[in-house]
């Protein structure tokens, strides 16, 4: 699993940022934006409030207790756009994945 350093510094990277860039954004010196990113340093509330609404993330998705769906639907809005419409036929065809799989193993057992 991912820390919370190494989630911002994929959002950073995404973005193409360089961490002195997010570091400004963030209005924290680049020192503690690096012990940030490197999981030296808990991240302050306030940092937290700019990162979900510079990078249109949910909270839960930075410190990590978002469900891996949710992570996929954001990725799907932030990085390719996806309309909800597609996003909800790709929930559909995740789900019947899971499902097929589920017999898969039910047969298995057999």
């Amino acid at each position: 699993m991912n820390t919370i350093g190494e989630r911002i510094k994929d959002l950073r990277e995404s973005k193409g940022l360089s961490a002195k860039e997010l570091a400004e954004i963030l209005d924290i010196n680049q020192s503690t934006y690096s012990k940030l990113e490197n999981d030296k340093k808990s991240i302050a509330v306030s940092e937290l409030k700019k990162l979900t609404e510079f990078f249109g993330v949910t909270a839960d998705y930075i410190i990590g207790t978002s469900k891996p769906e949710e992570d996929i639907i954001i990725y799907m809005k932030r990085e390719k756009n996806m309309s909800d419409e597609d996003i909800n036929e790709v929930q559909m065809i995740l789900s019947m994945m899971d499902e097929a799989t589920t017999l898969y193993n039910m047969k298995k057992r057999i």
